[in-house]
């Protein structure tokens, strides 16, 4: 439903209202799934060690000797559908009111909701109910096989409740989206035809899971968790998050034919999340475990764990988003996408002119400068963000062998941590580009 009021009827002020209830179609990509990775049609094999076949490339190319299948190693992998499985729906509500404060100047303001329930998320149903034990020194985070090697690794196949299969992903629809924001925009015409339209954005995006259908296992892969992946409870801020977004569009009033127009577009409040580094729940995805923030005031804790931390934290070169995000967390789990982003923004120029030849004929010749700043400074209009990264590393080698200290103490079930250079920014994006067009219309 969309309520329009055109208050007194003045064409000046407009308040509208709108909200409505959409329902989602079938995910196709969901089902097909599901289908094929129906335990008949499909097996996995996973092995390491002795069990890996010695590759003979040249006897594959010209067939005399066959490529190896493992047949008695491979299991099924099943895809399926939870008994409860709905299809998502989408709440959505939104009210703005604009004003015409003249002929040449309008301004807004609207508020958005929108509440997404159903939403699609695969666990794996194949996997330890509980964990077998946990790790007390890392807020007894819990872990899914019954043990972890001295290197670090654990094999996800003995957390498994059968061997008859493989993963057992089950699509379910406990993901959640919740969505506000408020756009403030407008537009003036200042000059003759120059005019600008701008508009600011204030977003807040929180969600248990932000699988967006499509692919089973990338729905494991983009979760980081403490433990245990099929635990949904938690609602933090989205993949797909950002606090700030500016947009502006200008143009200059034609000067002997010439039109100049330009475009920023700036977004900030994109968030990461900071990983342990290791596989500590013992799961299939190696790299879906937050880290553990430890109290660098906590004599039980190694040293070079404290003084790495604090070392980080000294570092000038490390973003100040990092810091924040360690101090904030400390002594307990890192957030899952707890990290924030600066502003960052471009700038694109547009410079074009029309040339008639007669009443029915012209040519247009235009140049498109993208990334503008970054044309006059390397140093401007690059993007300065950081990602998802592990905060440590495992293990602490040493040049005397006897002298290692190895990823993973099995006595006392821990990993031996040290602290990664995270946090150092590299700056990315596109750099500027130069588009030359020419037109020529009849």
């Amino acid at each position: 439903i969309q309520f329009d009021w055109n208050i007194n009827e003045k064409n000046t002020d407009y308040l509208r209202f709108g909200a409505g209830i959409f329902g989602s179609d079938v995910n196709n990509y969901v089902t097909i799934n599901n289908l094929t990775f129906d335990g008949k049609h499909f097996g996995t094999v996973d092995v390491t060690g002795a069990n890996v076949p010695t590759p003979d490339f040249i006897g594959y190319r010209n067939g005399t000797v066959a490529t190896p299948d493992l047949a008695a190693l491979q299991i099924p992998t099943i895809n399926t559908y939870a008994e409860d499985a709905k299809i998502p729906v989408v709440y959505k509500a939104n009210l703005s009111y604009s004003k015409l404060i003249n002929e040449k100047l309008r301004v807004g303001i609207t508020g958005y909701a929108t509440l997404a329930r159903n939403n699609y998320m695969y666990v794996d149903r194949n996997m330890a109910t509980n964990p077998y034990f946990t790790l007390a020194n890392e807020g007894n985070r819990g872990v899914f096989v019954p043990a972890i090697a001295s290197n670090g690794v654990s094999d996800w196949k003995t957390g498994r409740l059968t061997n008859q299969f493989g993963r057992v992903l089950e699509l379910n629809s406990k993901g959640k989206v919740n969505q506000f924001a408020v756009v403030v925009d407008g537009t003036w015409q200042y000059f003759k035809d120059g005019e600008i339209s701008a508009s600011y954005t204030w977003n807040d995006t929180k969600d248990n899971t932000s699988f967006n259908g499509n692919v089973a296992n990338s729905a494991t892969l983009s979760l980081p968790v403490v433990d245990d992946p099929r635990d949904l409870s938690n609602i933090s801020y989205s993949n797909g998050q950002f606090r700030h977004k500016v947009v502006i569009y200008g143009t200059l009033p034609t000067f002997y034919g010439v039109k100049v127009g330009f475009k920023y577009s700036g977004m900030g409040g994109t968030r990461y999340s900071l990983l342990s580094g290791a596989n500590n729940n013992g799961d299939f995805v190696t790299t879906n475990d937050l880290a553990y923030i430890f109290d660098r005031n906590n004599p039980n804790v190694p040293e070079r764990v404290r003084t790495g931390l604090q070392a980080l934290l000294d570092n000038p070169n490390v973003s100040q988003s990092v810091k924040d995000y360690i101090l904030k967390n400390e002594g307990t789990f890192a957030e899952r996408n707890g990290g924030i982003n600066n502003f960052f923004g471009q700038v694109d120029l547009r410079v074009s002119k029309k040339i008639n030849i007669n009443k029915r004929h012209n040519i247009e010749v235009s140049a498109d400068v993208f990334n503008f700043a970054n044309l006059l400074s390397k140093k401007w209009g690059v993007t300065e963000t950081l990602g998802t990264q592990a905060l440590y590393g495992l293990g602490v080698p040493n040049a005397n062998p006897a002298l290692n200290v190895p990823n993973y103490d099995t006595t006392n079930r821990q990993f031996n941590y040290r602290v990664n250079n995270a946090g150092v920014i590299n700056p990315s994006g596109n750099p500027w580009q130069i588009q030359v067009g020419l037109r020529y219309g009849f």
